[in-house]
């Protein structure tokens, strides 16, 4: 090897003429001579300033410290290397020598090329020494940048032995590490011993490199991974020294661990995610972004997702959101196309993501389709402004149109009409025939009149049975005309279930600007014309009238008023005698109620009995009549000798006796009060028997109570005479009207004839209404009319009028 240029030497020698010497050949062989010095304690010190290359050392030195204690200290504090240079060679002094690690040993006098020759070998060999201390620094850091930590394993000895990293891994002090085999295993997890003592011995049979991963022992939160890589080398031909590196993976597997629960996410949720790097070229897609989209995996990536779905807004819109200086994400509503080229709303949120250096690398951008959000928010829409039965407009879009069109007639100073229709009798069908089939009706008279109406006009189900039409900017004669459609589609048949009905109904008109300024005054208006249409014999239409609103007023006025009578017991129940009219004796009494008004005195019952049933009250007030009627004459019945027949009767309305609750409400009635059953008779029109089949088992209830049913004002209804033939109905009353011209009426007194024969071959009682004149009487007793109720015999009077009355019996004829 070549002498590095210059080397720089130091000479310890405490005599003077060998150093001058040996300092002028070494100058000779181009070396650089720098300190001289004579003393141990002298060469320490100068070689801290002077950093030589080499020490020439000799042993016996002035002081108190030798040349070997010296050459031990300079190689410990600097790793300089020294050649003792001496004339002592005795075995004690070369053993000291020795333990200092010199790099050469010279005898004096030593010829100068053995000189140069020792020099040149202690450089070489000191090069070389600092090749491989840097080679171990290097290995020392790189282990330590890693984290890892050297093990190594003695299968002879069965002891382990590390670095002092690998005693750090473990929680111990940086130290080396050396010891049994066992003691390491009791490191390690139970469940992970035998694990890792199989993995060694197959690495010692097949000297192939294992990697193996276990758990250190002990309840630390999360357990501590260690993962260890190692080889089995021969030694002496066997394998039986195993080489290998530990690291800590506890956070490694943690991460790896998030990494698929993050990867689950991505796949599995159930909104789009696109990834794309700083250029908005996409990278990655999960499977729910195929799903909404349509586009493959493939499809997409390297393409920007704006361009793909034809994003509006783009996301360079919302740039500004994303740059160092904003939040860094945004999200709103943007509208996407899928593959086939439909369009559909999305919410999207866009994230960028930074590298270390804060440098923008991707964008994450995650959307839903919100297709099916705005469907129920149309869907919602639609149910709060359509009625759910006939998908109609309700009352809410109803008064918005109608407002519009008010707003639109004002400006065009032109006219627009609204329409309200009820049905007539609707209670009665749907507390007949059950709800369902009232639920069926609506439906079918909701389509019949979309069908009627121009795409222009409006119609609506404000509830129940009522309907209202707006036509805007229309002639009234148009209204008359429409009022007329309707009633003729109404009157159609309507099958429902087993039964075919017809319906009628009744309409109000009312015109703006005529009849009102504002939405309410002119449903308002319409709504009276309706009720006057019906006050007028339902199935027909009625326009609007100024004293319709007084009328109302008063309606109102008597519907409140008969309420309050209700509970303040404002009402009475006076009595009309039934006269047998061979003998004259009084067999039976009608309970007709009356209102005692405090301003307008006795009020009767043609005055208040169809508001009862509009308003509902009729209900309430048929069971008081019941009741009270039922309580004032059970003493007058109960003292009657035995035998002796006696009939209380009571109109009952269609709607108390169709009711689901009237035959227990009878019952309670009776029993409350004590009152015979076979004394009571029920009085019903014949509209109610229309409704058979709840009709029917009614009547049959109420045979087996014992109660008496009959058919008040026969003959002006619509009865079937198959159905009556059917029916257990004990008596049939006639009403005033086909006898008011008797004697004299040849007519009438055929049609009483043929309901005298009607009545016989059905085995029926008849009673005669409205008999005013004796020759009226003889005439219907001659015909075969077994009783007659008339002013003839006596007004409906109160009930100690009555008592009196019967106490004393009817005048003689």
């Amino acid at each position: 090897m070549t002498a590095r240029i210059p080397v720089n030497l130091m000479l310890v020698e405490d005599e003077r003429i060998v150093a001058f010497d040996l300092k002028r050949q070494l100058q000779g062989f181009g070396y650089q001579v720098g300190a001289v010095v004579a003393s141990g304690e002298q060469a320490i010190a100068r070689v801290a300033e002077e950093k030589p290359d080499l020490v020439l050392m000799d042993i016996h030195l002035e002081g108190r410290m030798d040349g070997i204690e010296a050459a031990a200290t300079i190689r410990a504090r600097h790793q300089i290397p020294v050649v003792f240079l001496t004339a002592y060679a005795e075995d004690d002094t070369l053993r000291r020598a020795l333990d200092s690690r010199p790099f050469g040993y010279l005898i004096k006098p030593c010829e100068g090329r053995e000189l140069h020759a020792t020099i040149q070998m202690a450089l070489a060999r000191r090069e070389d020494e600092v090749a491989v201390e840097q080679s171990e620094e290097r290995l020392k850091l790189a282990l330590d940048a890693a984290s890892l930590g050297v093990l190594e394993w003695n299968a002879g000895s069965n002891r382990l032995k590390g670095d002092s990293y690998l005693s750090m891994l473990f929680g111990h002090q940086p130290q080396p590490l050396d010891e049994p085999w066992d003691s390491f295993l009791a490191r390690v997890a139970a469940d992970d011993r035998e694990r890792i003592s199989t993995a060694l011995c197959t690495t010692l049979r097949s000297s192939e490199a294992v990697c193996f991963t276990f758990q250190i022992a002990g309840n630390s939160s999360p357990p501590r991974l260690m993962e260890a890589h190692a080889k089995a080398y021969a030694a002496d031909g066997n394998a039986r020294r195993v080489v290998g590196i530990l690291q800590d993976v506890t956070q490694r597997h943690r991460n790896e661990t998030l990494l698929r629960q993050s990867s689950v996410v991505f796949q599995t949720t159930a909104e789009a995610i696109i990834i794309t790097d700083a250029e908005r070229r996409t990278v990655a897609v999960n499977s729910a972004f195929s799903r909404i989209t349509g586009f493959s995996e493939q499809a997409a990536i390297g393409h920007d997702p704006d361009t793909l779905l034809r994003t509006k807004p783009a996301l360079d819109r919302h740039s500004s959101c994303l740059q160092a200086n904003g939040p860094g994400f945004w999200q709103g509503e943007v509208r996407c196309h899928r593959q086939d080229g439909k369009a559909f709303p999305a919410w999207q949120s866009v994230s960028v993501v930074h590298d270390g250096a804060g440098r923008l690398t991707h964008y994450v951008t995650a959307f839903s389709d919100v297709t099916a959000i705005y469907e129920a928010q149309e869907r919602l829409h639609h149910l709060a402004h359509h009625d759910p039965l006939t998908d109609l407009p309700n009352r809410l879009l109803f008064d918005d149109r109608l407002r519009l069109a008010i707003e639109q007639a004002m400006r065009n100073e032109q006219r627009c009409l609204l329409l309200f229709l009820d049905l007539d009798g609707f209670k009665v069908i749907n507390d007949t025939l059950g709800h369902a089939a009232g639920d069926e009706l609506l439906r079918i008279v909701g389509e019949r009149l979309r069908k009627l109406l121009r795409s222009s006009d409006t119609i609506a189900r404000l509830g129940g049975d009522e309907f209202v039409i707006l036509a805007g900017s229309i002639n009234p004669e148009y209204a008359a005309q429409l009022a007329q459609k309707i009633l003729e589609q109404l009157r159609l048949p309507v099958r429902l279930g087993n039964e075919q009905l017809a319906v009628t109904g009744s309409i109000g008109i009312a015109v703006y600007p005529d009849n009102g300024a504002t939405s309410q005054e002119l449903m308002r208006a319409a709504d009276m014309a309706m009720y006057t249409a019906k006050s007028e014999g339902r199935n027909r239409y009625h326009f609007f009238a100024n004293d319709m609103a007084e009328r109302a007023q008063q309606r109102m006025e008597v519907e409140q008023g008969l309420r309050r009578a209700l509970v303040t017991d404002a009402l009475r129940v006076h009595y009309q005698p039934r006269v047998d009219l061979t003998s004259r004796r009084i067999v039976g009494v009608e309970a007709l109620v009356r209102w005692q008004h405090p301003e307008h005195g006795l009020i009767f019952p043609t005055s208040f009995i169809g508001i009862a049933e509009e308003c509902g009250l009729i209900e309430p007030l048929g069971r008081w009549v019941l009741q009270h009627a039922c309580v004032e004459m059970r003493p007058f019945v109960a003292a009657l000798p035995a035998g002796v027949d006696f009939h209380l009767a009571v109109n009952v309305s269609a709607r108390q006796f169709l009711g689901s609750d009237f035959i227990a409400i009878l019952h309670d009635v009776l029993a409350e009060t004590g009152f015979p059953e076979q004394a009571l008779e029920l009085e019903i029109t014949e509209s109610t028997l229309q409704a058979t089949e709840r009709s029917l088992s009614v009547l049959h209830a109420l045979e087996n109570l014992g109660v008496a049913v009959s058919i008040d004002d026969f003959g002006t209804g619509y009865s079937s005479l198959s159905v009556l033939r059917d029916l257990p109905i004990q008596r049939i009353k006639i009403d005033r009207s086909f006898i008011v011209g008797l004697p004299e009426s040849e007519n009438q007194r055929a049609v009483v004839e043929a309901i005298v024969a009607l009545s016989r071959a059905m085995h029926m009682s008849i009673t005669v209404e409205g008999i005013e004149h004796a020759a009226q009487a003889e005439v219907l007793e001659k015909l075969g009319c077994q009783e007659g109720q008339g002013y003839l015999f006596s007004r409906p009077i109160p009930h100690a009028e009555l008592l009196r009355l019967l106490a004393s019996g009817l005048p003689p004829r």
